[in-house]
């Protein structure tokens, strides 16, 4: 196959990030002196007196307001994080703290913090190939694909999601022949783009990362359960977190997670806390600012590693929130997000469907409730 855009890709070592010209990013908060971690539960506070709580109020309504399916409202549940403390929460009839939320393509971003795991402890390595026996044959150009590529979406596969109907790649790989074994069927696709050049969103990278992060671990679904609620779920108190695998054993990890807002957050906070979680480092040094630093490829500017950002959008991209607001996020269908909002201090949770809303007015009702608080230094106008 003649592979398109053969240029050298940017060489990056370790963690350590190669510059990409944009402006360095806001720094990460510690959690405030006297804060407790909410490992067991979350501490309350109102919101601080320089937030404009006629904002706040007025843009949790609107996204409250859709009705759609069931007389249900499409958001079901909004959970608002500052300075370590829930500042605010609301559920839709027949929701509440207990309840536990479909992540759809949020789940990537928990694959994404498995991996991380797995890389601190040195059983994954970000720039060696990665580990798929299938491409490992001689001569298989697949070879040079390494992790970093499959965590930021340039592999160079022919595999990215795109179009509603049975013939996507989505469809087939979750509802058509590959459905009982998503690994071996997104470990088929072949090389479009040399490795780490072309950015594509694709949940079949998202498989291919599922599969190596249960190869790392062992032990199929009950290993991938066992190391989850060790390595992850124990440390910051996730009580509500179930993973969901193919007949085949391998986690999906690119659309089927479930969680409570609470414990949404807590994965939010472990990130906007630059991976460390009371006194102990769960992800590796270095690996936040990796998620969040724009994946190296010409056609790329708001996607870093299994993670959106609010940046300026490559031509097949969008800035969720628009100019002004600096976060990085996990998203998924139906309006899923975890914001992080490191210059506010900030986590917002929104989670339901989106029956009635589209994105520009959800995206709009997000940004309106981070810009009710101000950043750092500042007042709200």
């Amino acid at each position: 196959m003649r592979l398109r855009g053969l240029h050298a890709a940017p060489i990056v070592l370790g963690l350590a990030l190669v510059s990409t010209g944009t402006k360095a990013a806001a720094p990460l908060p510690p959690q405030p002196a006297g804060v407790a971690w909410p490992t067991q539960s979350w501490p309350v506070a109102a919101p601080a007196p320089d937030v404009d709580q006629a904002a706040l109020d007025r843009a949790a309504d609107e996204l409250f307001r859709p009705i759609g399916r069931g007389g249900l409202p499409d958001t079901r549940a909004l959970l608002l994080v500052q300075g370590g403390r829930v500042v605010s929460e609301r559920y839709a009839s027949g929701f509440g703290p207990e309840s536990r939320f479909r992540s759809w393509s949020m789940a990537k971003s928990v694959t994404q913090c498995l991996t991380g795991i797995l890389v601190r402890e040195g059983r994954l390595e970000l720039d060696a190939p990665a580990p798929v026996p299938a491409w490992q044959r001689g001569g298989d150009p697949r070879a040079a694909i390494r992790l970093r590529d499959i965590l930021n979406m340039t592999t160079g596969l022919d595999n990215a999601d795109g179009g509603d109907d049975a013939d996507s790649r989505v469809a087939q790989l979750f509802f058509g022949d590959d459905a009982k074994n998503t690994l071996a069927g997104a470990e088929r696709d072949e090389l479009a783009y040399e490795p780490g050049t072309h950015w594509a969103y694709s949940t079949a990278t998202s498989q291919l990362l599922a599969g190596i992060v249960g190869r790392a671990i062992g032990g199929g679904r009950a290993g991938m359960r066992d190391f989850a609620e060790r390595e992850l779920a124990a440390p910051l108190g996730l009580r509500s977190l179930v993973l969901e695998f193919d007949a085949a054993e391998t986690m999906l990890g690119g659309v089927y997670v479930w969680a409570s807002a609470r414990d949404w957050a807590r994965l939010g906070l472990l990130y906007l806390r630059d991976g460390r979680w009371d006194g102990r480092r769960i992800l590796p040094e270095g690996w936040v600012e990796f998620t969040r630093t724009p994946a190296p490829a010409k056609n790329n500017g708001a996607y870093g590693a299994h993670f959106w950002l609010n940046a300026e959008p490559g031509p097949e991209q969008w800035q969720a929130f628009g100019p002004g607001l600096e976060t990085f996020q996990m998203g998924g269908n139906g309006g899923q997000y975890v914001v992080v909002v490191p210059d506010r201090d900030l986590l917002v949770v929104r989670l339901g469907e989106m029956h009635v809303a589209t994105w520009a007015e959800l995206n709009a009702g997000v940004a309106a409730l981070i810009r009710a608080f101000p950043a750092r230094g500042q007042t709200p106008p």
